[in-house]
């Protein structure tokens, strides 16, 4: 099919303006079926919205280096000494700034790289039928051509996304990201503080980027980094999804980044020539954070608002790695498998230079002014469950633990995995503990037990209730409020015998939700606005019932004032 191709510039006023421009908070994006915007407003932030003073301090939980951003303006904490911490405003440009002529590739629908305008994306819209390409550009007042975006989505056909074909380099260097065959990355579907992103997603399907042999790096001297959200941040399966790998895919000099590996652990792992799997002790959020890695001559780095983690193994591989792609697909080899995993990113850098720790957060700062980032938030969110809290099926990633964050600001992590059975959801345990770690509050729901009993599983349902009975237990011992999510009406599900558990106080809980209870709209799962065909997963609709549901009953224990 012949492609028709324009150009759309906006005029866009001349008049100065900051250097960083703060992002703005979004309005009330409705059910997030028709576009979502993300996330909550500053003040919907635990009174984290503010400058940060002697009192936010190691008793708070927070380390030297640590980030704050508040209102455009970010701080670094340089003492956290009880009752003394020291904050130190700092003046931070664009994320890929602080690497100079080091940046391989910086790029996005965000401004990455001080001063620049120009093509930002190649969008292709189908418009009567036939596919179109659109370029959007970002004009001299530093912002994406919004205007022009909403024009190309109001003339696609209906029922169509806007694909993003090619990603343009504002490093200068000219290695420009490319689509996979399969277009399958979005762009007008999900904003972030006011920044439009481009969005993975279950139903998307398998693709990405490809990353041009012109980026080549040094297996003992990079950085990647990426701006915006990681929707199912912790899910895994088979060890896939893929952020990232640098080298060429299939030959045993790469790097890659993933999440959860087999044993679907919510970690973030990283593997090359010399270990295939090896689990940091990082997880990371799915709340709005810059998320990076780099690797030296010590090992690697992974850097997350203000979390981290390391793998120090010693010398790395020191030979360079050429391209490589960029996007959620099965591991290393053929695009055929969408992993479990989504990602709604305003932009992404690539280094040729093993940063300095100062370079890693003049970035982070960079990212957290541009995005509106909150790396100081102390509230905690965990979900734990299957397929119906990963999103199975959705596009964009908007399940109902994201869109949960239209209405408050806090960490959240989702844990859910396709497939999940209980004995998995233990597994988590352990990154669900990490990340609630000196939190001022923490918050756990629970959700599953129905893959327990398909028939290549055939887990009996005793089990079941003791691995859930366990999963509350070891969540209330680390602090949380903990809150279960009764069985749906599915076939095969254990509804009953879950109740009867939650009843007889062998699965002891804070709350239970049961938005399938007669009456309740998800109650039958043959009704096709909140449930797909499948009888199993909730559709879009469904979603966000879910969200407000169980907003409904736990947004106050997030939502509460931390306590020095």
């Amino acid at each position: 099919m012949a492609q028709r191709r324009t150009t759309l510039f906006a005029a866009l006023a001349l008049a100065a303006l900051p250097q960083v421009a703060w992002a703005q908070a979004c309005p009330d994006a409705g059910d997030g079926t028709q576009g979502l915007c993300m996330p909550a407003t500053d003040a919907a932030s635990a009174g984290m919205d503010r400058a940060p003073t002697a009192r936010d301090d190691a008793r708070a939980g927070y380390r030297a280096g640590d980030l704050w951003q508040a209102h455009g303006q970010v701080w670094q904490a340089e003492t956290v000494t009880a009752g003394q911490a020291r904050w130190t405003r700092m003046t931070p440009t664009r994320p890929a700034d602080t690497f100079g002529a080091h940046a391989l590739f910086a790029g996005g629908p965000m401004q990455m790289v001080s001063g620049y305008h120009g093509p930002a994306l190649d969008v292709e819209v189908t418009q009567g039928g036939q596919p179109a390409v659109v370029t959007i550009g970002i004009g001299a007042d530093g912002d994406l051509d919004h205007a022009a975006l909403r024009a190309a989505l109001a003339r696609r056909d209906g029922g169509t996304f806007a694909n993003v074909v090619r990603v343009y380099d504002q490093s200068g260097h000219g290695n420009h990201l490319v689509a996979t065959p399969q277009h399958v990355v979005h762009v007008g579907e999900v904003r972030i503080a006011g920044h439009d992103a481009i969005s993975w997603g279950e139903a998307n399907g398998p693709g990405g980027f490809i990353l041009p042999a012109g980026v080549r790096v040094r297996g003992d001297g990079f950085f990647f980094g990426t701006t915006g959200t990681y929707a199912s941040s912790n899910s895994g399966f088979s060890a896939f999804p893929v952020p990232v790998l640098l080298g060429e895919a299939g030959q045993k000099n790469t790097f890659k980044l993933f999440f959860g590996s087999y044993s679907l652990d919510g970690f973030a792992h990283v593997a090359d020539g010399m270990d295939p799997d090896h689990r940091t002790d990082l997880v990371v959020m799915n709340s709005p954070a810059a998320v990076s890695v780099y690797g030296d001559h010590d090992g690697y780095h992974l850097d997350a608002a203000n979390s981290a983690g390391t793998y120090m193994r010693g010398a790395m591989p020191t030979g360079m790695l050429s391209g490589g792609y960029v996007g959620y697909n099965a591991d290393g080899g053929e695009w055929f498998v969408q992993g479990r995993n989504t990602g709604q990113w305003t932009g992404i850098v690539i280094a040729d230079v093993a940063p300095r720790r100062e370079q890693v957060r003049a970035f982070q700062a960079a990212a957290a002014v541009a995005g509106d980032y909150m790396p100081q938030l102390r509230s905690v969110f965990v979900a734990i469950g299957d397929s119906r809290t990963e999103g199975f099926l959705l596009a964009d990633g908007r399940n109902w633990p994201y869109l949960m964050q239209r209405h408050g600001r806090y960490q959240s992590y989702d844990f859910g995995v396709s497939g999940a059975t209980t004995r998995q959801m233990v597994g988590m345990l352990p990154a669900a503990e990490a990340a609630g770690r000196n939190a001022s509050s923490r918050v756990a729901v629970v959700f599953g037990g129905v893959n327990d009993h398909l028939p290549y599983n055939h887990i009996p349902v005793d089990e079941t209730l003791r691995n859930l009975a366990q999963i509350t237990r070891r969540l209330k011992a680390a602090g949380f409020h903990v809150v279960i999510i009764a069985e749906a009406n599915t076939t095969g599900a254990p509804r009953a015998e879950i109740q009867k558990a939650i009843d007889s106080h062998m699965i002891t809980v804070d709350a239970e939700i049961d938005p399938f209870a007669p009456g309740q709209p998800m109650a039958d799962v043959g009704n096709r606005t909140y449930w797909f065909a499948d009888y199993t997963h909730p559709s879009q609709h469904g979603h966000w019932v879910l969200s407000e549901t169980v907003w409904k009953r736990v947004g106050g224990w997030l939502m509460q004032p931390a306590r020095n």
